[in-house]
């Protein structure tokens, strides 16, 4: 085996989840278990991106006659100890592990494995291609990542341009334009150009929504569906925005620290404030603070918290957006004006 690790998971309900959304066609189909003491009841391939893929499975059966298991993952299908590989503890139960250092075009193949007394049994292969960057109509690249059916840009939309090659009007400098009709204008947080790479830039709801379109080919500015949909992948618990009131903004309290960077400022690995609560970033997402802009003139938040247009509108005056807090692990969704800048995360369902 080439690589070795000893690390566990223990996202058991993260993991179950995620195995069965899959579960529909990989249960009880325990291709090459044999007569071994144990099975696989499901394997899945989740949260990949341009280098590296979340593997997942459960396992049933006389664990005490099992030695070692794990996944092996390669180019062709059907992989097993003879291409890459890694280790873990032996648990019954789902059990999960993410390969890094992935490249190529063309499919990838995994398996999950077990040795009992010599013998190595495996479970059915899984086929998965890794995601490609893409660029915007600036040229700026962006990594890209898939949870469930879906593909995310990997960072928030930093481009000056509309699709058509004309400017998205400035808002640096801009002070207070609550007055204006329809401000369609981005910002750099703080009037900072600095802040651009990191951060991405904050747009208005009216540059989002312009016909001139703002986000790279194949892929749209969401919608509240979009959101949703991918919310509830994470989450099977989650609440829907409908069944939100003004009491209770929270749609999960898990789905937000799984999109999140790790780490805080006081450690030097993320731009969020201590304590980052919940920051497992375990979906590849790498959602950064990014703060927002109020028609006033006011910018806020950057550090504590991270919040995204959707297209949806709730009314004449707002829009929905969703937004998660350095404080916990939640994500949520609420209304506000049209007129505020917000980040922008680009999608696009992935092919079939």
């Amino acid at each position: 085996m080439n690589i070795k690790a000893n690390s566990r998971l223990y996202f058991s309900f993260l993991i179950l989840g995620i195995l069965l959304f899959f579960g529909s066609c990989d249960q009880n189909d325990n291709n090459d278990n044999g007569n071994g003491p144990a099975s696989f009841e499901m394997i899945s391939v989740d949260y990949i991106t341009g280098g590296s893929a979340f593997f997942a499975a459960d396992i049933m059966g006389d664990m005490a006659k099992v030695d070692a298991m794990g996944f092996c993952w390669g180019r062709l299908p059907d992989p097993g100890m003879e291409d890459t590989c890694n280790e873990m503890s032996v648990l019954p139960g789902p059990f999960s592990f993410r390969a890094e250092n992935l490249s190529g075009q063309g499919p990838w193949y995994v398996r999950a494995w077990y040795v009992s007394g010599g013998n190595y049994f495996y479970s059915p292969s899984r086929t998965f291609q890794l995601t490609n960057p893409v660029t915007d109509s600036q040229g700026n690249l962006y990594p890209t990542l898939q949870i469930g059916n879906q593909i995310w840009m990997g960072e928030n939309l930093r481009t000056y341009l509309y699709n058509n090659g004309n400017n998205i009007l400035s808002g640096t400098g801009m002070g207070n334009y609550s007055a204006m009709p329809a401000p369609a204008y981005w910002f750099w947080y703080n009037d900072l150009e600095a802040n651009a790479d990191t951060l991405g830039l904050l747009y208005t709801w009216f540059v989002i929504t312009d016909e001139r379109g703002i986000c790279p080919a194949g892929f749209r500015v969401p919608d509240i569906l979009d959101w949703e949909n991918m919310i509830v992948h994470l989450d099977a618990l989650a609440n829907r925005v409908g069944s939100l009131d003004e009491s209770n903004r929270e749609l999960s309290a898990i789905v937000g620290g799984m999109l999140k960077t790790r780490g805080n400022t006081q450690d030097g690995n993320s731009l969020w404030e201590p304590p980052n609560g919940g920051a497992t970033n375990i979906t590849g997402m790498s959602v950064e603070p990014s703060g927002l802009r109020d028609p006033t003139g006011a910018f806020d938040g950057k550090g504590y918290n991270a919040a995204f247009w959707s297209v949806t509108e709730e009314n004449s005056k707002d829009a929905v957006m969703f937004y998660t807090h350095f404080f916990n692990g939640g994500i949520y969704a609420n209304y506000f004006n049209k007129k505020s800048g917000y980040a922008v995360r680009c999608m696009k369902q992935a092919s079939p």
